[in-house]
């Protein structure tokens, strides 16, 4: 009998909240700007983008962060752990938004710590 995939097994995740620049308005636009950018990174990283709030969404959710004066959308990316250490300086370089249309404004390894971070709603779930 094979062995049971258990959370210690599973491989372990980031969650990366990332400022969008203002000309990504929807969800395939960041996801084109994300496999751009990964296919010209060796290994290839598993990048899958979780939430996205494009800036007119975002104004219209009126809460309160930290990073509310920052301009364009919002969005929240799940990496693995292992492609942490190459994409974070990508994201988090002074000119993240010039060269990748993405910056990094926070992560963590829980998903809800980041949502709560940049004021995002918990999305229903569907069953």
């Amino acid at each position: 009998m094979a062995k049971r995939l258990t959370k210690a097994l599973r491989e372990k995740r980031r969650w990366l909240g990332v400022l969008v620049e203002p000309a990504c308005v929807t969800r395939s636009d960041v996801e084109e700007r994300l496999s751009a950018l990964t296919t010209t990174l060796e290994p290839t990283p598993d990048v899958r983008l979780m939430d996205f709030f494009n800036s007119k969404q975002r104004h219209e959710l009126n809460t309160p962060t930290d990073f509310n004066a920052e301009e364009g959308g919002i969005a929240i990316l799940r990496i693995h752990l292992k492609d942490a250490p190459t994409l974070r300086p990508l994201f988090q370089a002074e000119d993240a938004i010039e060269q990748h249309g993405i910056r990094s404004l926070t992560t963590s390894g829980k998903i809800r710590l980041v949502r709560q971070r940049l004021g995002l709603p918990k999305p229903e779930r569907s069953r």
